[in-house]
């Protein structure tokens, strides 16, 4: 019965975090799919990018959790047949975080003025971007980790800079390493490393985590809290 008790509280995250994501996951491929003949469409990438970067300010990597739609299309609908191998270190790595970044950054700049003024010259360049992200996105998905393309997401990565010490995920000494916290994870972050010997909390520097609230509900011996921003 006890252990029952134990699992409700995550069951219970996981449901309503899913419940969340089930709002948004769609938006991806009717954008991908749609904007080809409506370009128009193409313009929810920038909208994005803001709305990502302006969480970020005071929530780090809060709407890469459930509000953006490609983090939650590939948590809802990639997550049944990816092989859940380990997130290879190379996408982790900050050298090619910034590569992809800047790669990114230089097709929008090179391709936009090409198109313009036309708007839907514009959108195109954009639904093109989010036509081939999202193609890498689900290779990656699949073959390693449904949440691969997150680490090199650039709205992700940006975030992770901005957001960095914003609403920091807190570890305290009750940690008995039991790493459960690592198996939830839809980003595969460690945490219970960080976990102090005795005193007061840790802050964990892992500034990737989504802010989900997972691993919280999934330590039994309630040793981690997210600090309120």
């Amino acid at each position: 019965m006890k252990k029952a008790n134990a699992i409700r509280p995550l069951k219970a995250a996981i449901e309503r975090r899913t419940g969340l994501q089930n709002w948004v996951w769609w938006i991806l491929p009717f954008i991908t799919i749609a904007g080809w003949w409506y370009p128009v469409l193409g313009y929810f990438i920038p909208f994005c990018m803001v709305a990502g970067l302006s969480i970020a300010v005071k929530r780090g990597r809060a709407w890469c959790d459930w509000l953006c739609p490609r983090g939650s299309f590939l948590d809802v609908v990639l997550s049944p047949i990816s092989l859940k191998k380990k997130i290879p270190d190379i996408l982790r790595n900050t050298g090619f975080r910034i590569a992809v970044l800047s790669f990114l950054m230089l097709v929008l700049l090179t391709q936009l003025p090409r198109y313009w003024p036309s708007i839907a010259g514009m959108g195109l360049v954009f639904v093109t971007m989010l036509t081939v992200t999202t193609v890498l996105g689900i290779i990656l998905g699949i073959l390693f980790h449904p949440r691969s393309w997150c680490t090199i997401c650039p709205i992700g990565t940006m975030s992770n800079w901005i957001g960095r010490g914003k609403s920091p995920l807190m570890i305290d000494s009750r940690c008995n390493e039991c790493k459960a916290c690592d198996t939830i994870c839809p980003i595969q972050i460690n945490r219970w490393q960080y976990h102090p010997s005795e005193g007061e909390a840790a802050v964990i520097p892992e500034w990737d985590c989504l802010k989900c609230g997972l691993c919280i509900s999934a330590c039994k011996r309630e040793a981690l809290t997210l600090r309120k921003p």
